[in-house]
């Protein structure tokens, strides 16, 4: 893994991944309301495949779960990260809760068309 640092920036609405000064990804979000969106992610293609894109998702969540926010994760990359982290379900924006969804009549979980992305850092 990649010796980074992952530092928030509430006034850019993203956390970013810094190697020294450099910022090598940033994981950009909106918050409405009590659930924070988060929407991309994105590492430098000289970091990828080293766990920097995992770092950012952890750090977000953790914050989140701190702050006693929700999480709705638009990014497919994050979306696919809560799928493999069943533990941090919890604070997916309730609409977004299995139970939630089959209570709607609309079942199952959201996915982009072409399938959940991999997890690849």
């Amino acid at each position: 893994m990649t010796n980074v640092a992952v530092v928030h920036r509430p006034a850019e609405s993203r956390w970013e991944a810094m190697s020294g000064e450099e910022v090598v990804g940033h994981l950009s979000y909106d918050t409405i309301g009590s659930t924070v969106d988060l929407h991309h992610t994105l590492v430098d293609p000289a970091h990828r495949n080293k766990g920097v894109a995992d770092k950012l998702v952890e750090e977000a969540v953790r914050e989140i779960r701190a702050e006693k926010m929700h999480l709705r994760p638009t990014c497919s990359y994050v979306r696919a990260w809560m799928e493999q982290h069943p533990e941090h379900q919890d604070l997916l924006e309730p609409s977004l809760l299995p139970e939630d969804q089959d209570e709607a009549g609309q079942g199952g979980s959201a996915k982009d068309e072409a399938g959940p992305a991999q997890p690849s850092s």
